[in-house]
């Protein structure tokens, strides 16, 4: 598994795109559950890359690695998704009123994404890659990369 290459502009876009569909609608998911809609769906840029970056630094390891990447990102993304749920609703967390362990139990064995969730992130693709495509620049893909090649120069 080739980090510069998943780092690449296109595959910035791609997998930004990718993993923002993927946490709205863990975050749609999150509020339909729940019953609470007291929830952000904008995703943190340099969080999402972040994650993007340690989930395949977690898959390099493994020589299945690309086969995992889709799924994989798309239980981090829920992950993350349902971290920020917990973080904007801890007291309802707290007192109970909102049940998490079974929420991150189907993240992790792969049920919290049904195939509809699956259709719609699809049929949204060609948007949120065009969205992704005006903010990640040349410029930002460059920058982009200088950071992780640093990062990966200080490990």
């Amino acid at each position: 598994m080739n980090l510069e290459r998943h780092f690449s502009k296109n595959n910035i876009i791609e997998n930004l795109a990718k993993y923002d569909m993927y946490y709205q609608i863990s975050i749609g998911k999150l509020i339909n559950i729940t019953k609470n809609n007291n929830a952000s769906t904008q995703i943190e840029f340099q969080y999402a890359l972040g994650s993007i970056y340690e989930l395949l630094k977690d898959l390099q390891t493994l020589d299945n690695g690309e086969e995992l990447f889709e799924d994989e990102l798309r239980k981090q993304a829920a992950m993350d998704a349902t971290q920020n749920f917990i973080n904007e609703n801890l007291q309802a967390v707290k007192e109970s009123k909102i049940e998490i362990e079974p929420i991150i139990n189907d993240i992790n064995d792969g049920f919290f994404f049904n195939r509809t969730m699956i259709e719609i992130c699809q049929s949204n693709h060609s948007k949120q890659l065009e969205k992704w495509g005006e903010i990640i620049t040349d410029e930002v893909a460059t920058a982009i990369m200088q950071s992780l090649i640093q990062l990966e120069e200080n490990n």
